[in-house]
């Protein structure tokens, strides 16, 4: 018997409105295991390269893991995946909340989208199967009242929906898969991928339990969570992510004007303890979760109100909105935030892009009257709401935004790439690498670019396939024992680990090798590479040879060769892994 999954992966072909359901071996699932494994594996052999990731033929791939929906603190992570419109390489993003688990409850490990609709459609999933139903009455809605609509439609206020808003209908090429209205997959454009495939949501309701292979230990460890919360997860019980800025802003590493800047005064302003003292309403939690550190705010009065349906805003969107826009205006800065999970948008890349605009236009390269008339200054709250309205619906200078920042610039033109803060077209994420050697190692090498979720390393990325919460502290002993719980994988170990996330890695670096992202993808932007103008790291100074020396190393840490980072046979042979790939990659077999 199979434990931690069903051995059940859903197809639906949006084209011809059918689906299917696939029945892997348990080599699979223990090779794949789930996330980023899963999303590798099937881009790499069931995909073309340079498709248009637009197109049809680019699969949408959900992707839970073999711990999703186990009844533990973290386990309610899923990945979302397919080729990044937004990096035109490997797209992955992750989700927390409920969606990912109420998959796994439902009968099914994941969910392979492909084709396209011709109309708008909804898909409503249960262990009966798949529906097709009209989206044409949602399209255009804000998240919040398609979801409304579904539940009333289905009679149920349980049924959990991952969805785009307006900005993946408008193809925003960073729009994000929402779901439960406040937990996104935010980065690299899947909500763009879904709008392409006119699929407006996928509600999901199930009942059934995923299969344990030893319910008493998952027991114990839910149990240590709860009772160790102060002193394990207090910050994030009590406050959630935003709790450090200030830390930050002492330590001169919290990105300002576009990165220009490390310090921001304002900083306790817009923190997570100034939202606690204000605006914030309670702390919900993912599912099964104790440390519950999702804030929930609300504003019900002033120039902007809040809806609290939309959570709060986290570190990540104080940062790129707040103070990379040199914002302080928290209750704008709330605002911002609930718009952005009702139109469907990343967080981190709007607010660098408009960051980007900002200082485009600060600088003279970018006119009033090509910014609709607007003020376009850093520190523009007005503006700033207002732009996210555009920026979904690409009207005006909307449009332009909502291609990203590589892309701005480059139809821009007028020097403006020199300030364009992304890495493989994926805008980098509020952890300054000047201050945090970890992002430093991570930023070049991670395969979606300028993520900070660190899963180009072997913890993180190990995390990512089997659907696990970074958050979450356990450590490497306890991960090996929950995953040995759920599984029955007796003799899953340390070195068991490091080589399934290995081999996430390497299918995700094959898939983007095929894709034309090679070794002169692996690089910080020029600004990244720039003198602060003050503070504590003015004299950190991040050299182009000290980001080679840094990728080199971690090629041949990875079994890659040292100065192209191509997989050798030899080591997809230590991974299990077909050498055949190589080819599928585009790649002659190096030895």
């Amino acid at each position: 018997m199979a434990y931690g999954y069903w051995n059940r992966i859903l197809r639906v072909n949006l084209t011809d409105r059918t689906s299917r359901v696939e029945t892997p071996d348990d080599a699979f699932y223990r090779r794949y295991v789930g996330g980023r494994g899963f999303i590798g594996y099937y881009l790499l052999t069931e995909t073309r390269a340079r498709l248009d990731p637009l197109g049809p033929d680019n699969p949408l791939i959900f992707a839970p893991g073999v711990v999703t929906a186990a009844p533990l603190p973290g386990a309610g992570r899923h990945s979302v995946g397919a080729k990044s419109p937004l990096t035109d390489g490997y797209g992955e993003a992750e989700s927390g909340g409920y969606w990912g688990a109420e998959l796994k409850k439902a009968g099914y490990d994941a969910l392979i989208v492909e084709g396209a609709s011709e109309e708008p459609v909804w898909l409503w999933v249960t262990e009966q199967g798949v529906e097709f139903r009209d989206a044409r009455a949602l399209w255009g809605l804000a998240t919040g009242e398609a979801q409304a609509a579904i539940r009333a439609e289905l009679g149920d206020p349980l049924v959990r929906v991952a969805q785009i808003g307006p900005a993946g209908e408008h193809l925003v090429r960073y729009a994000c898969v929402v779901n439960d209205l406040k937990d996104v997959a935010g980065r690299t454009g899947m909500g763009a991928v879904m709008g392409a495939k006119r699929l407006k949501a996928i509600a999901v309701r199930g009942k059934a339990k995923v299969p344990l292979a030893d319910g008493a230990a998952i027991h114990r460890l839910a149990r240590w969570v709860a009772s160790t919360l102060m002193e394990k997860h207090r910050v994030f019980h009590e406050f959630g992510t935003g709790a450090g800025m200030t830390g930050k802003h002492l330590a001169g590493a919290i990105p300002t004007r576009n990165y220009q800047e490390g310090l921001f005064p304002g900083v306790e302003r817009i923190n997570a303890e100034a939202i606690a003292r204000t605006v914030r309403v309670g702390m919900e939690s993912c599912y099964a979760c104790s440390v519950r550190c999702k804030k929930v705010v609300e504003v019900k009065d002033g120039p902007y109100i809040v809806d609290r349906q939309y959570g709060g805003p986290e570190y990540e969107a104080l940062g790129a909105l707040g103070t990379s826009c040199a914002i302080d205006d928290l209750i704008a800065l709330c605002k911002a935030n609930e718009r952005c999970n009702a139109l469907g948008l990343d967080v981190v890349s709007t607010g660098t892009t408009i960051a980007w605009a900002m200082e485009a236009a600060e600088r003279g390269l970018l006119s009033r009257e090509e910014a609709d008339g607007l003020d376009l200054r850093f520190g523009a709250a007005p503006t700033l709401v207002t732009l996210i309205e555009k920026i979904a619906r690409r009207e005006g200078i909307g449009d332009l935004l909502a291609e990203g920042s590589r892309r701005a610039a480059e139809r821009l033109g007028r020097g403006s790439a020199a300030f364009a803060v992304h890495v493989k077209g994926l805008e980098v994420a509020m952890h300054d690498p000047r201050h945090m050697p970890h992002m430093l190692r991570n930023y070049p090498v991670a395969p979606t670019g300028g993520d900070h979720t660190g899963t180009a390393y072997e913890e993180r990325g190990f995390r990512n396939m089997i659907g696990l919460c970074h958050f979450l502290n356990y450590d490497e002993a306890q991960v090996l024992e929950l995953t040995r719980a759920i599984t029955g994988w007796d003799d899953f170990d340390g070195a068991a680990l490091r080589t399934v996330a290995r081999r996430g890695i390497t299918l995700a670096r094959l898939v983007n090798l095929r894709e034309g992202h090679g070794r002169h993808s692996d690089r910080l932007p020029p600004r990244l590479h720039e003198r602060l103008p003050a503070g504590p790291l003015q004299d950190r100074v991040i050299t182009p040879e000290e980001v080679d020396a840094l990728v080199r190393d971690y090629y041949v840490q990875q079994g890659w060769t040292p100065d192209a980072g191509v997989p050798t046979a030899e080591t997809l042979r230590a991974l299990d892994l077909p050498v055949e790939l190589l080819a599928l990659a585009g790649q002659a077999t190096p030895r």
